[in-house]
């Protein structure tokens, strides 16, 4: 059923139900009225059907009743309302090829995206949400003027490669195909000719030797192809003029692979994420700091030590990162995943995301290194006992290092060239 034909029913809006719906409920209070004020009911029968490309422009859940969500390449997946799946837009982030059928009699709330991104972006800018965080005088000033850049529109966000752009854009076309992908990708040979390798890699698991980008592209797919040109090619964004700025960047992209690689492991023990996806989460959820590094090093501030500059950058890269994700139009877990990556005690109160193995691969990282300050017990961690629940911590998790440890170091490698 097209927009168009659609029942629209007059209902008032309950706003206590706007407090469970992700990602609205990250709004603040006036914020959610509005929404709410803006939102309207759609009235379905059995048989009825949306679909994501036509339903673009809306945020989509599920009232009453039950629906079958409809991805391409995996299993129908049944939707009650009330459900935790039914606190989540219906329809994933950029996937417009997704449709929904009613099962039964259904309501379907619509929320205006586009009103959704203003608002949340305002509140950013107006610095609603640092009111738990403690900032000193130059790390207060440091933000202010780049709050105040991003909303004269000077702020020097990172761009997303061109490269990583265009293919990004072919993918979100329901009409694409592997040929259109594949031209787009020849066009870089370096980048092409990483993705044949990681076609190639025990990784895949595939059983004959790909040797042209097209068959690397149909052995990975094409949302996992997207995924590996936006995290390949965000490694030229990792670097500075500066000897010391620079020094960071290069520590800061090692770090994201490591982050890359072990959570990219984790998802194989999860079993319900994309292992690409994950990937991707872990080579940009440090990605706030490259603007934090960049005004520095473009305004001359004279950083004394390495400690002052990683409390600057302790306490900015966050929400610098939330808009850096939302300006390159990425799915909203991974705004999460900038905003929360180093919240040990983070509890979603849900089913396991991505935030939540990206949190685990964190402090993976750290124990390796013997970086156990400011660690709780493992098993105080949210995160962890949503992925192995019932297991006993610090042994379980040097068991699962240990275990993954190769598949780990073949990332790593893929990553570094």
């Amino acid at each position: 059923m097209p927009p168009s034909d659609v029942n629209i029913i007059d209902i008032p809006v309950e706003l206590s139900l706007l407090k469970r719906l992700i990602p609205i409920r990250d709004l603040q209070p006036d914020d959610r009225r509005q929404m709410a004020v803006k939102s309207h009911i759609i009235d379905l029968w059995a048989g009825d059907e949306l679909t994501a490309n036509e339903e673009h422009r809306w945020l989509l859940y599920l009232l009453e009743g039950k629906v079958d969500l409809l991805e391409p390449g995996q299993s129908p997946q049944l939707i009650h309302a009330g459900d935790v799946r039914s606190h989540h837009p219906l329809f994933p982030e950029n996937q417009y090829q997704a449709r929904m059928v009613a099962q039964t009699r259904c309501n379907v709330i619509r929320f205006d995206k586009q009103l959704f991104t203003t608002l949340l972006e305002h509140e950013l800018i107006s610095g609603e949400e640092l009111q738990t965080i403690e900032i000193g005088e130059i790390e207060g000033n440091i933000f202010n003027e780049i709050m105040h850049a991003f909303n004269m529109g000077r702020l020097k966000l990172p761009s997303l490669p061109e490269i990583a752009v265009k293919v990004k854009m072919a993918v979100s076309n329901p009409n694409v195909d592997v040929d259109d992908v594949a031209r787009i990708v020849e066009a870089d040979p370096a980048l092409a000719a990483r993705l044949i390798q990681v076609a190639n890699s025990p990784l895949t698991r595939g059983y004959e030797i790909v040797r042209s980008i097209k068959d690397a592209i149909v052995r990975l797919g094409l949302a996992a192809t997207r995924n590996l040109v936006i995290g390949l090619s965000v490694k030229q964004l990792f670097k500075s003029k500066s000897p010391l700025l620079n020094a960071r960047m290069h520590d800061l992209y090692d770090h994201s692979i490591e982050i890359a690689a072990i959570s990219f492991a984790l998802s194989k023990q999860a079993k319900k994420f994309d292992p690409d996806h994950l990937l991707l989460a872990g080579l940009v959820h440090d990605i706030g700091v490259i603007p934090v590094l960049t005004y520095i090093e473009e305004t001359g501030l004279e950083i004394n030590n390495a400690a002052e500059l990683d409390d600057i950058i302790e306490k900015l890269r966050s929400i610098v990162g939330s808009l850096v994700i939302r300006h390159w139009e990425l799915s909203n877990d991974l705004v999460t995943v900038v905003e929360d990556a180093e919240n040990w005690h983070r509890d979603s109160r849900g089913e396991l995301d991505v935030c939540d193995l990206i949190i685990v691969a964190q402090i993976y990282s750290m124990l390796k290194h013997h970086k156990v300050k400011g660690l709780p017990p493992m098993d105080a961690v949210p995160a962890f006992n949503k992925l192995f629940s019932g297991k006993p911590a610090p042994e379980f998790a040097s068991q699962v290092l240990e275990q993954a440890h190769e598949e780990i170091v073949q990332v790593m490698q893929l990553l570094k060239l």
